[in-house]
């Protein structure tokens, strides 16, 4: 019993330790071309070659299960060997660094003729020319805070927005931009929203600059007035 079982079992772990360093090889062949060509090649995909082991002729007889490794046992490890061969070659690859760069790879990801994206665009348009409308001279607090009103409403409720479109874009979009963090949501959605609320403010801060000069200019005006009459009277008392 004890002189059969050690040759089967090294053989065992022999095999396959060859089969995995084969699988390792394989693997970092496939990442050196992803990384050169940026495709697998093609005998890559048809599936790696595994070693068969050579049939013993040997029986085992009646081997303690506590000595026996099942063949899962011994590749697992190794399997893990080979896929953190392969991550680390995939890890080097170079990402976005600058933000120009990120702005590029955003833009790029969008599908600008989309009539989503369209509609989206179309819709800040419309924004815009309210903002400004209720902004203007001629137009009372009430036109600008009910327009400021609605914009806040929009942007409380983008996260929920959010959430909705995520669940649906199948119905509406060519592809999902509603991440679970609202990236494209926040600079699309709700980004334009604050700018408009931004020239608003700027607007409203000008008009009540405008204001307080003509305001002033006005006072000014009233206090010479005043000294002029006081004046004309102190010089007609003292003719009589």
């Amino acid at each position: 019993k004890d002189s059969t079982m050690p040759p089967s079992f090294f053989e065992k772990v022999t095999n396959d330790v060859l089969e995995a360093t084969e699988q390792i090889a394989t693997r970092f062949e496939e990442g050196l071309s992803v990384l050169m060509t940026g495709s697998l090649p093609a005998d890559s995909k048809e599936g790696s070659t595994t070693t068969t082991p050579p049939p013993n002729n040997n029986a085992v007889p009646d081997v303690d299960d506590d000595f026996l490794m099942s063949e899962e046992d011994i590749g697992s490890p190794l399997q893990g060997i080979a896929d953190s061969v392969i991550g680390d070659i995939m890890k080097d690859q170079v990402g976005p660094q600058t933000p120009m760069e990120h702005f590029h790879a955003f833009r790029s990801a969008i599908t600008w003729t989309e009539p989503f994206i369209l509609s989206l665009l179309g819709f800040h348009v419309v924004m815009f020319l309210l903002c400004y409308w209720a902004s203007r001279k001629n137009r009372g607090l009430a036109a600008r805070c009910t327009v400021m009103v609605f914009v806040g409403a929009l942007v409380r409720g983008a996260e929920y927005i959010n959430s909705f479109a995520a669940s649906r874009w199948e119905s509406f979009a060519t592809q999902n931009y509603f991440d679970k963090n609202g990236v494209f949501v926040g600079i699309m959605f709700c980004g334009p929203l604050f700018l408009n609320c931004f020239m608003m403010l700027i607007l409203s801060l000008r008009e009540a600059s405008q204001l307080l000069v003509e305001v002033k200019t006005m006072e000014i005006k009233r206090k010479r007035e005043l000294a002029k009459k006081g004046k004309k009277e102190k010089e007609g008392k003292k003719n009589k």
